[in-house]
């Protein structure tokens, strides 16, 4: 039995959200654009930041990122990246300062180094030997429509057999907050609802410290892109780049990661942290 073969193919993804198949080639990984490489044989995406990528232009290439490892790529009657497990992230920027993202880049560049067959329409594959595809043809997106609701059959009216004198409908009044002309009845112990979820202490002073970091941080950027990553650590960025990166420890501690506001100016940062530990006083 002979493995199957495994593809490759390239996006760069243009203004609006547009990904368009290009020439696999490192000549792509420009400082002006965001690449999308589909690696099938590494089972993974992965997105390349040029530097001079800005914030909105980042977001973007990662929620197409996100769609094609959720979806594929379609062409003509095969899908391609039908097992990606993950999305690697490189910014151009970090390359030479952060040591993940060097390790990234290293086994990215690697991707490029492997021997490789061109086929039809920027796709490459991996297998030197013979492979027969169908011919490939660009997606055409398909437009999901929802699923017709069968309308239910109206039930036969039945009229009764005699007519009887409706009684007049009992208004129920309703009581303002502000009245207090009659006592809400008591609520038996057996009738008390049981809140569908609770919050702790902890968890309200936690959710509280990381609006403090934020709240400093909107001070002095008025343009902010703040997103919660899997391992529950948050990232906020602004338009010209990375601000800080922070996680919460044990006990609602607030653990800044190295590498964060070391891209800002220094007077900045001290503003940033003095008004963080001005509001955690009033905990």
């Amino acid at each position: 039995m002979f493995a199957a073969p495994s593809f490759g193919l390239m996006f760069n993804v243009e203004e609006g959200g547009v990904s368009t198949p290009i020439e696999w080639s490192k000549e792509s990984l420009t400082d002006d654009r965001s690449v999308i490489v589909l690696d099938e044989s590494s089972q993974a995406i992965w997105l390349w930041h040029g530097a001079k990528q800005g914030l909105v232009a980042r977001r973007t290439a990662l929620r197409q990122a996100e769609s094609l490892k959720g979806h594929g790529y379609t062409m003509g009657k095969i899908i391609l990246g039908r097992d990606i497990k993950n999305i690697y992230e490189i910014d151009q920027r970090k390359i030479g300062r952060d040591p993940d993202t060097d390790k990234l880049n290293t086994e990215f560049q690697n991707v490029f180094n492997r021997k490789y067959r061109e086929l039809d329409n920027f796709v490459v594959s991996f297998d030197m030997k013979e492979v027969i595809m169908p011919a490939l043809k660009p997606a055409v997106k398909e437009e999901i429509k929802p699923k017709a609701v069968p309308k239910p059959k109206p039930e036969p009216i039945i009229a009764p057999a005699v007519s009887k004198p409706t009684t007049p409908e009992r208004k129920i009044q309703v009581a303002s907050e502000y009245a207090a002309e009659e006592a809400m009845p008591s609520i038996k112990p057996k009738e008390k609802l049981e809140p569908t979820e609770l919050v702790s202490k902890m968890q309200l002073v936690t959710d509280a410290k990381v609006a403090f970091v934020i709240s400093g941080i909107i001070d002095h950027f008025a343009d902010v892109w703040i997103s919660k990553k899997e391992d529950g650590s948050f990232a906020v960025e602004e338009m010209n780049g990375p601000i800080c990166n922070f996680a919460i420890r044990e006990g609602g501690k607030i653990n800044f990661k190295s590498g964060s506001f070391s891209g800002i100016d220094l007077k900045v940062k001290t503003a940033i942290q003095r008004k963080f530990i001005e509001l955690t006083k009033l905990l």
